[in-house]
Parts: C-alpha cells; structure tokens; sequence
C-alpha cells in the first residue's frame, strides 16, 4: 500500500530518523534481524571471515581457473583465515575473464538445484571481440534480492511506489534486466520505458515523448536512467510544462552527479511540481549483482551486502591494502557466490574507501568515499596524458558540469596535425548549451580558464548547436565523455 504521507529522511539522515523509516515498514522492519549492515563490527567482521573461508573452498574444489591461478602463486587457500588475509591472494584481471569466462563457473561434483545457471548477463569484450558472459547460478540470483532489498532501505524506497526505467534496452541481456524482479523483492512496482536504439524488425523502442507521457500517466516515485539523459529528459519535460510530480527518488547511472548538476535537476524537477526530490547515483557492476548506495546526497556508497562481497582499495603496483582515504584500484571479492565467483578480481575503478561506521545512517562494512571532483569511482582506463600532463577526466567533469547551462559536452584529444605522430597535442572542449537563458549566460572563455586552472592544459572550446552530436540517446547506450584520436605508433 503505498504512503504518500512517509518521511524519507535522506535530507539530513540521523541514525534515529534512519531507523524510524526503517520500523514504519515491515518488510524493511523484519528484515533488521538479518541485515547485517547494522550489525556490531566484531560480529560482521566474524561473520565475513567465516563466509570467506567457505567460498574459497568452493573455489579450491569446483573453479578450474581459480585451482591453476592459486598453484602458480603458491597459495594454499586454507592459510587464509580472514580478510586481513586478502592480501596474500593474486589479484584476477579482466583479461584472465575475458580470456576463458567458462574456466571461473564452479563444477561441483555432486550440484545442487541452486547451482543451475539462472541468468547470464554480459559484461567487457573478449579477446575475440565478443561480450563476455557472466552466469548467476539460482543460488546467486536470490542473493541478489536480498541485496537489492537491502539497497532499497538505504534509498528510502517504500513498498507500494513504482520504479520506472529510462535506461536504453540493451540488444544484449545486461544486469539491468533483473531490475523487474529485484524490485519486487521489496514491494516496487517496476516499469520499463523501453527507450533504445530502435530495431527496424521489431518497432518496440519508443521516444523520450514517450517516456514523458509514460511519467504523467503511471506517476513514478523513482526515475532512473543514464545522467545525460535523465538531464535532458527533464530539461524537455521543463520546456513542455509536464507534470512529474510524483519523483521522490532520480537514480542516474554512467556519470557522477556534483552539487551544481542535483541542484539544476531539482530546480528542473520543481518546475514540473517535484518537491524533496532525492538526486543521487549508486555503484555497480555486472560481476557484482549488487549496488553500493547512498543514505544521503554525496555520501558515502555504502556496502548493502557486505556479506555477500568485499571491497578492497589497494595500491597499484604491490596490490596491498591502501589506508582509508587513498586512492588505488577497486578489488572485488565474492564472499556467497556458487556461479563465477571472483577472488580480487580488479574491476578497473580507482576509488578510496572508509570503513567507519556512517554517522548519518549507523551502517557497517566498507564505504566508498569521493574521491576525485565529485566522482567516487573513476574508471583507470580514462586517464589521459596531454601535453606531457596526465589528466583525470573526472576532474574535467566536476569543472564542466558545475556551469548550469552547459546540456552536454565531449572531450577530444588530437594532434594539431592528425598526420604527424610529432604533432604537439590538442584538448578540444565540444559543449552543447541549453536553449534560452540559461545557455546564453554560459561563459565559454571562463570556462577554458577554469578547466586549465583545473588541468594545467589550456582546452579549445568549440560550441556545438545540436546536443545529439555528441550524445544521440536513441543511438547510444549512454554518452562518450572522452575520445583519444592521436596516433598511436
């Protein structure tokens, strides 16, 4: 039944205003007993080492890659006892899954019912091109209920609203497909816009006239889609006078949100009668099948599963645990999986983490801090070096994306001469503003002046009239922030 009238306490949480939220709703209420996010640290901790153990024995009897990868590194899985053993493991790269995905699915002798392939969703490419598949044994596909409803009492979602999603559907099945059932793990209705790439053969993909519509008729409490999109979802939904004012929640996925895009998309969202709207992003992978949320606007992502997997930050060159606060690469340990359990599998993030128990909300387990800009994770490979200068995209973003009237934006990097691989290098800033004041008041010279002040390089900005020049939300599944066109010797 759903209650228009319940405080959602994410504008100031406190763990009192937390857990008031949490007992007006039964399900979230008789859940506590086994929500282990609230649960003393030494217990937590006891509880991830017993489960660490137990996956590892799975992996030591059932994972052909994982027997070879701890033999050549001389490890013997019974010596490790807790997570401050960790570091004793090899680390597992996205080549090693890309190169033999079947070599990482446990083949027990004697499986069980949990342990039937449920889903398979696809992740990175591999070395012969194609996506990589990732499989969720029965066992996995439940974990990953419990985990989303997990993620929904961090959100303050309530049993009773409805869910509906922007996100393009993909020609391949992704993770996103489970959203259906996971919501429904914790009383959300679940409605897909179906926006996309059309497919010629079959006209299901719709329009963002479409979605807008779908938004005034079904009145959602959360909208979540791509950032770029949702921006220019509401951007058009402001300029057509539409009704969303049924939004409690806005979930953006593919690009960080600073304090100058969540304020654009509430004042957005105020225009069309959203008030008190939650603005927020969370983590999340396809290897995962579980999320890293918020309880608050630019908190920390907290863990809502910390005993169905660990995060590790550790350095890059030694691959030890970095202290709370450093940056490094992002490691996942799988603590509860039967399918395709991964071992310090990088996931090619670099972030920094607390393990401090939230004073906002009370939860345990580790914490994703922001690390860069506004960014709490920055993906490795996006790091550019121009002119001699090696740059963090996510700082270009925080800087871009704090002017309000910029609508979209692209970062080029290229030789002066395309021909000559001599050539010194070009930053070339493409911006897309928004139509009446709100573009007209962007300063495109203090903007160069800041992302130098920001990079140390100094970027040439080129306007661009038509935003789906640089991202087509009917042709792509999200925007490509950063293209390296110089020659590569």
């Amino acid at each position: 039944m759903r209650r228009p009238g319940l405080h959602r306490p994410f504008a100031n949480p406190t763990p009192e205003s937390v857990r008031a939220f949490i007992d007006a709703i039964p399900l979230y209420r008789d859940d506590m007993v086994h929500d282990v996010t609230f649960w003393t640290d030494d217990r937590l901790r006891a509880k991830r080492d017993e489960l660490l153990r137990r996956q590892l024995g799975w992996c030591a009897e059932a994972s052909a890659f994982y027997r070879k990868h701890f033999a050549d590194a001389g490890v013997d899985v019974g010596d490790v006892r807790s997570l401050d053993d960790l570091a004793r493991l090899p680390v597992t790269t996205k080549a090693d899954l890309m190169g033999d995905p079947a070599a990482f699915r446990l083949r027990f002798e004697s499986p069980t019912v949990y342990d039937t392939t449920y889903v398979t969703a696809y992740t990175t490419g591999t070395t012969a091109g194609s996506p990589t598949p990732y499989e969720y044994t029965s066992h996995d596909y439940l974990a990953g209920f419990v985990a989303a409803r997990r993620s929904g009492k961090v959100l303050y979602q309530v049993p009773g609203d409805l869910y509906y999603s922007t996100f393009p559907l993909s020609p391949l099945p992704h993770v996103a497909s489970m959203a259906s059932m996971k919501s429904s793990s914790y009383g959300i209705a679940f409605l897909h816009g179906f926006a996309g790439t059309p497919h010629p053969e079959f006209p299901i993909h719709r329009t963002t006239s479409d979605l807008l519509d779908d938004i005034e008729q079904y009145q959602p409490q959360t909208v979540a889609g791509i950032g770029s999109f949702l921006r220019r979802l509401f951007a058009r939904a402001v300029s057509e006078g539409r009704d969303l004012s049924s939004i409690r929640l806005v979930l953006n996925s593919g690009e960080s949100f600073n304090e100058t895009m969540r304020a654009k998309v509430k004042d957005q969202l105020r225009s069309c009668g959203a008030e008190e709207v939650f603005v927020t992003a969370t983590y999340g992978f396809t290897e995962g099948g579980m999320t890293w949320s918020p309880c608050r606007e630019g908190g920390p992502l907290h863990a809502c599963a910390p005993d169905q997997a660990v995060l590790e930050v550790i350095d890059e060159e030694t691959h030890q645990p970095l202290p709370d606060g450093e940056i490094g690469l992002v490691a996942l340990t799988h603590l509860n999986r039967r399918g395709m359990p991964l071992v310090r599998y990088l996931l090619g993030d670099r972030a920094a983490m607390t393990h401090d128990r939230c004073p906002s909300c009370g939860r345990g387990g580790e914490s994703l801090v922001v690390a860069v800009g506004s960014a709490h994770v920055t993906r490795t490979k996006e790091l550019l070096k121009v002119k001699g200068t090696l740059i963090n995209p996510a700082i270009i973003h925080d800087v871009v994306m704090s002017e309000r009237g910029i609508l979209e934006y692209q970062v080029v990097v290229d030789r002066e001469d395309p021909d000559d691989e001599l050539s010194s290098d070009v930053l070339r800033l493409l911006v897309a503003v928004e139509e009446g004041d709100a573009g007209r008041g962007v300063d495109l010279e203090e903007l160069g002046r800041r992302v130098h002040s920001a990079t140390e390089v100094r970027p040439v900005i080129e306007l661009i009239a038509d935003a789906a020049q640089i991202y087509d939300p009917s042709s792509q599944f999200k925007a490509q922030r950063f293209v390296d066109r110089r020659v590569i010797s």
